[in-house]
């Protein structure tokens, strides 16, 4: 005996109601773990102005090369393209062999007080 389009109907909403429910997060819970991430303790800290799109970075005032493997880390740990840093944020980095930067970890005011503080 073949299901009612109804019922079909009702499960599916059912279950793509439970899906999204348990898909949301508490903000709170990336304010936790974002004050909880280790970041290296050799990085060095400084101010980062948008990345102009030449391969470079403006740290410090400072023109920074960047790596080829260049990796950029927001305040909730999640990897950003780097075009689409729009304002001077305050940042982590560490450089290669060849003293190109390699990483960068933008920070948020708590992390920058705990740095301040170590």
């Amino acid at each position: 005996m073949p299901l009612p389009a109804s019922l079909i109907a009702s499960i599916v909403s059912a279950i793509i109601e439970s899906a999204s429910q348990s898909a949301a997060v508490d903000p709170a819970q990336y304010d936790t773990y974002v004050t909880q991430r280790t970041l290296p303790p050799e990085a060095k800290q400084g101010v980062m102005f948008p990345p102009p799109g030449n391969g470079t970075v403006v740290i410090n005032g400072q023109s920074l090369v960047l790596s080829p493997v260049a990796q950029f880390r927001n305040q909730k740990n999640l990897i950003v393209m780097p075009m689409g840093i729009q304002e001077k944020k305050e940042v982590v980095y560490i450089t290669d062999a060849s003293k190109a930067v390699f990483r960068v970890w933008m920070i948020s005011s708590a992390e920058n007080s705990a740095l301040k503080q170590n």
